[in-house]
C-alpha cells in the first residue's frame, strides 16, 4: 500500500504523517536517499526481512525531486510494505499515475480562511468575528502563517519593485487585483508595522516569551489593525 499525505494544511498533514509512525517505522529523507537501502527494505533483503512501514519525506522538494523517478520505480513494484509519501503542498494525482493503487490523503485549508484574509480591513470589527469563525475549522498556527503571508504580499504588491518579487510574479491577474484593492486601504508604513508585529508574535510565541496564547495575540493584532 502506498499513501500520499499532502495538501496546503501543513500542520494537519504533518501531524497525521507523524502520528501513524511507530517504533518499527523507517523514516527516509529523499534529499539524501540511499536507493539501494530503500530497495532492500521494500524487498525484504539484507537486514530488512520483515515488511515495514516506510515514510519518505521531502520527495517533492527541489532537492528531493531528483530521486523521484528512481523512488517511484522501486516502490511501484509488488511488495508487502506500507509506504507513506509526504508533501507540504497538494500534488496533482494525475502526475503520479505510474503508481498503481495510490491512496491519496489530502489536507486542505478550509475555504473560509481565504475570505477572512481578503476581507481584513483597518479598524473593522469584522476582523475578529471572521477570525473566530475560521478558528472553528482551522488551527491558529495555520491562520497565523497565512495572515503573515497575506501582509507580506500586500506590502510587496504596493511596492514599485513588486515585479521583481517571485511570489508576486506567480500570482494570477485576479489575485493581484484583489491584493491591490486591499493594499490600497493601508499605508506602506502601516503594512510594515503590522508585519513587524507579526514577526514579534512569532518570535515570542516560539521562544515562550509571551504569557498569551497565539489566538489571543492574533485577537490583539486584529484589534490594532
Amino acid at each position: 500500500m502506498i499513501t500520499l499525505i499532502h495538501g496546503n494544511d501543513n500542520l494537519a498533514s504533518r501531524n497525521y504523517f507523524l502520528s501513524i509512525k511507530d517504533e518499527n517505522s523507517i523514516l527516509m529523507d529523499a534529499q539524501n536517499l540511499n536507493l539501494v537501502e530503500l530497495s532492500q527494505i521494500i524487498n525484504g533483503s539484507g537486514l530488512f526481512l520483515e515488511p515495514k512501514k516506510i515514510f519518505i519525506d521531502n520527495l517533492f522538494t527541489n532537492k528531493g525531486s531528483k530521486n523521484q523517478v528512481d523512488v517511484f520505480s522501486i516502490i511501484g513494484k509488488g511488495h508487502d510494505s506500507e509506504i507513506y509519501l509526504y508533501a507540504d503542498k497538494e500534488i496533482p494525482i494525475k502526475s503520479l499515475s505510474d503508481i498503481k493503487d495510490l491512496n491519496s490523503k489530502v489536507f486542505r485549508v478550509p475555504q473560509n480562511i481565504w475570505n477572512f484574509l481578503d476581507e481584513i480591513r483597518p479598524k473593522s470589527s469584522q476582523n475578529i468575528f471572521k477570525f473566530h469563525e475560521v478558528l472553528k475549522e482551522t488551527e491558529p498556527e495555520i491562520i497565523f502563517s497565512m495572515i503573515l503571508r497575506q501582509f507580506r504580499l500586500l506590502l510587496a504588491i504596493s511596492s514599485s519593485s513588486s515585479k521583481n518579487i517571485s511570489e508576486v510574479s506567480r500570482l494570477a491577474p485576479w489575485q493581484k487585483s484583489k491584493l491591490t484593492r486591499q493594499a490600497s486601504l493601508f499605508s506602506n508604513e502601516k503594512l510594515i508595522d503590522i508585519i513587524k508585529k507579526l514577526y514579534f508574535i512569532d518570535k515570542t510565541t516560539k521562544t515562550g516569551k509571551t504569557s498569551l496564547s497565539l489566538k489571543q495575540n492574533i485577537d490583539i493584532l486584529l484589534l490594532e489593525i
